[in-house]
């Protein structure tokens, strides 16, 4: 293994550990009592059936911007691996390993790897981004960084759908290259990101964009179904705009790159901050931000677990 790679594994694993205790500081244990008291496993059921929803409609959408043929049970295995490395490996360390799995495990090379991987990313922003601005705006004038929200929602959607509209990732290419010069770098980068954008332009060409768009909205709806069917299961009664916001504070703190082994202590303290933002700051909500984190962890788990057995069985019979 690289020294590069060790130490920023150990320095995520110091930080994991560090900001965990710190954390855990503020937990009572009479907390997480108080949580196992309230659990409502038909809630945690249905949470977890909404969950494999989303992920098969991702698997669908994955399928879809798929130009190579490959099967649909492939995708699936894709995607448990995606969303297991990204919840699991610190940084952009789970994005590059994606990358890598695609290239390697796919008809795809690179540029074809990057290309699902940043317009399945891209979809998620307009989704996510629509749906946030939406709750911003229907919940309480009280609620807290309501104005921000609306702001730094706004600004991701037209962004992100900007880049989705036609000739728009040329003009950027194009005002990119003109600004930063003709050496011989920026001329070779210009060439991988200009293939890039002909492969974008060939979905758009296929005219699948609208399915995409619409799967992706489906897919973050499953996951705001399955948080607010998770925060009914311990106990915890938000409205479904409050639940469509405390997820798109959650999904914005994401984009902070920072993240330990496993998201321990990071995400923990995102949910609690989202908890907080949406209305709820009773004192187990750290403790809270705990459950839900390590509740889609295990969901998460279960959808590799699945994959890894799908692909013994394919290794079996092939």
């Amino acid at each position: 293994m690289d020294k590069k790679v060790k130490k920023r594994l150990l320095l995520a694993m110091i930080f994991s550990t560090g900001f965990m205790f710190f954390l855990l500081k503020k937990v009572d244990g009479s907390h997480f009592s108080l949580i196992a008291s309230r659990l409502d496993m038909k809630y945690f059921i249905s949470s977890w059936g909404v969950f494999i929803l989303g992920n098969f409609i991702r698997t669908l959408r994955f399928h879809k911007l798929d130009h190579t043929g490959n099967r649909l049970i492939h995708w699936w295995n894709i995607n448990a691996f995606y969303n297991f490395t990204t919840a699991t490996l610190p940084g952009g360390a789970g994005e590059a390993a994606t990358v890598y799995i695609l290239k390697r495990f796919s008809f795809l090379n690179i540029i074809g790897a990057f290309r699902i991987l940043f317009l399945s990313r891209l979809l998620d922003l307009v989704a996510l981004s629509a749906l946030f601005l939406t709750s911003a705006f229907l919940i309480s004038h009280d609620t807290l960084y309501r104005e921000i929200a609306i702001w730094i929602s706004g600004t991701l959607l037209l962004m992100s759908t900007l880049f989705l509209l036609p000739s728009s990732g040329w003009f950027v290419l194009k005002m990119t290259k003109r600004l930063m010069g003709q050496n011989r770098l920026i001329q070779k980068i210009y060439d991988k990101l200009a293939g890039f954008s002909l492969i974008s332009e060939e979905q758009r060409r296929q005219k699948t964009y609208s399915t995409t768009i619409i799967q992706s909205i489906i897919m973050m709806t499953t996951g705001i179904i399955s948080v607010h069917l998770l925060l009914r299961a311990v106990g915890i009664y938000f409205t479904p705009v409050q639940s469509t916001y405390c997820y798109g504070v959650y999904m914005i703190f994401q984009i902070v790159p920072v993240q330990g082994i496993a998201g321990i202590g990071t995400q923990a303290a995102w949910w609690t901050l989202a908890l907080d933002v949406a209305g709820y700051s009773a004192p187990e909500a750290v403790a809270l931000g705990f459950v839900l984190h390590g509740a889609f962890y295990v969901f998460i788990c279960f959808l590799g677990l699945s994959a890894l057995l799908i692909w013994i069985i394919c290794q079996k019979f092939n």
